[in-house]
């Protein structure tokens, strides 16, 4: 275990706060214990997180004095005190380590793949911090849903929930009944038509927050990709043949990564554009597969470029932090490990 020679996790050390907590729920890499299924009480203290090797491990403590206590599920038992009461809790945690992703979206898919109930469905769900965060990328989801609708682009950043209720009571004669036309296609009454809607803007919420995610990472890339090139040039590292097809590689897998996240979301962009030309139930409900089947590997890929972009970022904060050897023994150990395990999005067998 990191952080602390004392393998025993006293209580202060059991301790993520709620804040903590708060904001993990809106992370890619951090999975707070609290909401799942498990019975050993210091266990539903704890999380887990992926480590700069994007390894699944459990974080009993974190604080800036004590750093990160973290432990390997396999190496749980030395901790805690497993016997028939609680036995079932480290299959559950090795199975949960494995997962590529912790954001709520891959973790619905998951969950509900592993037979998993959480205690609280709101654990799964966005933040209503992060929800107001990445609503301008909402728009061109929704804009599609609103020009059939109302006839007209509506250059508006809308939430969720101001959707709904444009949508509860349109006031434009024409609005009206280009909703009982929606209500038609969709096979639904007009009443339905808002819970329509909040499940419509859930599915595409999660396109919203990978949206935002991949915006987030562009200055790490940068300044990454930027070092990258410099450990290449260097007089000395550059004729060691080891650091250099490192460093290619690293580059190749991470620009690969968020060309494919990318690309994946421009995908779903048009093809909403599309559906919104011939929409009826059916066409909504493919769609909405079609996102959900992809949310795993589009969370994955992007707990991949944001754990190693903040571990790089992190250890050199600027362009003067540290020197080439520190910088090409850190990608050759750190940076490189792991991402032979990363999962492509595979784009030959969209429908």
């Amino acid at each position: 275990m990191s952080g602390n020679p004392d393998p025993v996790p006293t209580a202060s050390m059991l301790s993520i706060s709620e804040e903590d907590d708060a904001v993990a729920k809106d992370s890619l890499h951090i999975l707070p214990l609290s909401g799942l299924p498990l019975v050993t009480p210091g266990l539903k203290r704890a999380r887990l997180v992926k480590n700069s090797h994007l390894e699944g491990v459990v974080e009993l403590f974190a604080d800036s004095q004590s750093g990160s206590g973290q432990v390997a599920p396999e190496d749980l038992p030395q901790v805690f005190h497993f016997d028939a009461d609680n036995q079932r809790d480290l299959p559950l945690i090795r199975n949960l380590s494995q997962l590529s992703s912790y954001d709520v979206y891959s973790l619905r898919v998951e969950l509900r793949r592993l037979g998993i109930e959480v205690d609280d469905v709101d654990d799964l769900r966005l933040s209503d911090a992060k929800v107001h965060e990445v609503t301008p990328h909402m728009s061109s989801f929704t804009r599609p849903l609103l020009r059939a609708v109302f006839g007209k682009d509506d250059k508006k950043e809308r939430s969720l929930k101001e959707l709904v209720q444009l949508f509860a009571s349109p006031d434009a004669e024409a609005a009206q009944r280009n909703l009982g036309k929606l209500a038609d296609q969709m096979n639904l009454q007009v009443t339905d038509i808002p819970k329509f809607l909040e499940n419509y803007g859930d599915v595409y919420l999660s396109l919203a927050y990978y949206q935002s995610c991949l915006d987030a990472s562009q200055a790490k890339l940068q300044a990454f990709l930027k070092a990258l090139a410099e450990l290449k040039a260097d007089k000395n590292l550059g004729k060691e043949r080891g650091v250099v097809s490192a460093c290619s590689a690293v580059e190749t897998k991470i620009a690969t990564v968020v060309g494919e996240v990318g690309d994946t979301l421009d995908m779903f962009r048009a093809r909403t554009e599309d559906m919104w030309d011939n929409m009826s139930a059916d066409s909504f409900q493919r769609m909405e597969q079609m996102i959900t089947d992809y949310q795993s590997k589009v969370g994955g890929a992007l707990c991949v470029t944001s754990v190693k972009l903040d571990a790089w970022a992190e250890k050199f904060p600027r362009s003067g932090v540290g020197g080439p050897v520190r910088r090409a023994d850190f990608i050759l150990n750190t940076m490189r490990r792991g991402l032979d395990r990363v999962e492509s999005i595979d784009y030959h067998d969209k429908p």
